[in-house]
């Protein structure tokens, strides 16, 4: 079976751009036909399966999803783990510095369609939110099969023009990261509360160390849940 680069784009949950671009880049396996590149079903589900990339052949029954179980913010945020000093010159450098030091992926795959995703939701719109602070993530769920919804916190080593909001340069991003709509809301609300408080952007100011970062999120984790 043949795909084309819009039936492949829908089995991998990505765009046609990223798809055009892998091309290029010759990261993932084509075959140029005419005016037009096709894929061999077998290749693509062989790649996808060695980048442990989830791969939706086209015509496949979906199954109605498994519920959700909300991560508390604590919880996600020490699976996606803390990092200092992230160099960079360009949004795009410190998004892909910090897609780098993510520990959940086991594949430069996984790490790549992030990359794409996350940058293709930069040109759309700046994701700093202002107050030095920016949320990078896709423009729509991504589900790397198995791994669970996770927030990666990056300082960077030198506050940059993000384009934010209130034209303040960004010192901190949070990577966000979850394979359904539920889960990105569920944890962004979480995350947008500890945000608002003026006493909590001081905190994050000071670069706090790994433990004393996640105790200050379970204490402001409760009391989202509290309230």
């Amino acid at each position: 079976m043949k795909l084309s680069i819009n039936e492949l784009a829908e089995a991998l949950n990505i765009t046609p751009g990223t798809v055009e671009r892998w091309i290029r880049q010759g990261r993932i396996p084509a075959r140029q036909k005419e005016a037009h590149c096709e894929f061999d079903l077998s290749s693509v589900q062989k790649w996808a399966r060695d980048n442990n990339l989830k791969f939706t052949p086209p015509g496949t029954e979906i199954r109605p999803p498994r519920p959700d179980h909300p991560d508390t913010l604590a919880s996600a945020m020490e699976c996606g783990g803390i990092f200092y000093d992230i160099e960079g010159a360009t949004v795009s450098d410190v998004i892909r510095a910090g897609v780098s030091r993510i520990p959940c992926f086991q594949t430069s795959g996984q790490r790549d369609l992030l990359c794409e995703s996350l940058l293709a939701r930069e040109e759309l719109m700046s994701t700093g939110i202002g107050r030095g602070v920016a949320i990078p993530h896709p423009r729509t769920p991504l589900d790397f099969g198995g791994i669970p919804a996770f927030i990666t916190t990056c300082f960077l080593k030198n506050p940059m023009d993000y384009q934010a909001v209130d034209r303040r340069p960004v010192f901190v991003l949070f990577f966000l990261v979850c394979p359904s709509s539920k889960q990105h809301l569920h944890l962004l609300a979480r995350l947008s509360f500890c945000l608002r408080e003026e006493s909590f952007i001081r905190f994050l100011t000071q670069r706090p160390d790994p433990s004393v970062f996640f105790q200050k999120i379970a204490e402001l984790d409760q009391r989202f849940g509290a309230s």
